[in-house]
């Protein structure tokens, strides 16, 4: 099975990032997978964090020791949930918009890059955990195609097996599958678990849906997560 060619994502951001406005939505968790600092050194205008996390508690600190780090200074930082109906009000809009680890944590994936879409100007960079197309392991064999997903909590028999089996393969943890982690909690979905199991031509396939062009796709370097690269097709003012 050919492997998924992969995509600089940082080198992709650089060159497309010049004198435009840069968000970084949910770059806080491992601090170091952040772009903000990726985007200052492309010549961003204007930067920005949006996170869930609250103001001022330890991955805010280690963000901005890492920014302080890196002479990158004058990021504004909002406190907020990007799944929230009423967030992109918060965020405002911007002409570049990164998120990364997220979308397969969401319960409404719609929402999600819808307000994802709603608070981008022109460009979109969207990276993910995926699957392979084709999962082979030694419990069975399972396709991820491009228009279908694996909704987690409801996962069952060989299918779930299967998953389970990769999950280890790969060392991943992945919270309602192989670690325990509640999918609700006073009847309402969390964003802790992995509620979405997709291949990297699916999550171009669901960016396509809201009127933006997928301009490159490809592999992270560890080949386990995938990134779209896509343009509005009419960028706002």
């Amino acid at each position: 099975m050919a492997m998924p060619t992969q995509l600089n994502k940082r080198k992709m951001i650089r060159e497309h990032v010049t004198g435009k406005t840069f968000v970084d939505v949910g770059g806080l968790w491992g601090t170091k997978g952040e772009m903000v600092t990726t985007a200052a050194a492309g010549g961003a205008s204007a930067l920005t964090m949006a996170d869930v996390q609250p103001l001022g508690n330890m991955w805010w600190q280690k963000f901005e020791a890492w920014c302080a780090e890196k002479e990158v200074t004058g990021c504004q930082e909002l406190n907020v949930d990007i799944c929230d109906p009423q967030s992109t009000a918060t965020i405002g809009t911007y002409d570049m918009v990164h998120c990364a680890g997220v979308m397969y944590h969401v319960a409404d994936l719609f929402q999600f890059v819808s307000n994802l879409v709603s608070v981008t100007r022109e460009y979109l960079v969207l990276s993910s955990v995926v699957m392979p197309d084709e999962m082979q392991t030694s419990a069975g064999n399972l396709t991820f195609g491009p228009d279908h997903a694996y909704l987690s909590p409801v996962l069952a028999g060989d299918n779930k097996a299967v998953v389970l089996q990769y999950l280890a393969d790969h060392n991943l943890t992945a919270g309602g599958l192989n670690q325990d982690a509640p999918y609700f909690a006073d009847g309402k979905p969390r964003t802790g678990p992995w509620w979405w199991l997709f291949s990297g031509s699916f999550m171009a396939n669901v960016v396509r849906l809201h009127d933006m062009e997928v301009m490159a796709e490809g592999a992270t370097p560890n080949g386990l997560g995938y990134t779209v690269f896509a343009r509005l097709n009419n960028p706002k003012n």
